[in-house]
C-alpha cells in the first residue's frame, strides 16, 4: 500500500468504482445508461490514480538527481 494518503484515497475510489460495476453487471435490472455512467466514473478514477502515480514517479526520479 502507498504511504501517500492522496494515492491511497484515489486507489480506494477506484476499487469502489470497480465493485459498483461488478455488482451492476450481475444485476440485469440496472439500465444501460446507469452502467455507462458507472463505467465513466471508474475510468475517471483510474485516470486520476494514473496521473497521481505519474506525478509521484516524476517527483521521485527528480529527487534522486536533486533537480527539484
Amino acid at each position: 500500500m502507498s504511504r501517500n494518503p492522496i494515492v491511497t484515497f484515489a486507489q480506494d475510489r477506484l476499487d469502489a468504482a470497480r465493485r459498483e460495476i461488478k455488482a451492476a453487471v450481475i444485476d440485469f435490472d440496472v439500465s444501460d445508461e446507469k452502467l455507462l455512467e458507472l463505467r465513466a466514473n471508474a475510468r475517471a478514477a483510474y485516470e486520476e490514480l494514473r496521473a497521481l502515480d505519474a506525478k509521484l514517479l516524476k517527483k521521485g526520479v527528480l529527487s534522486l538527481f536533486k533537480f527539484w
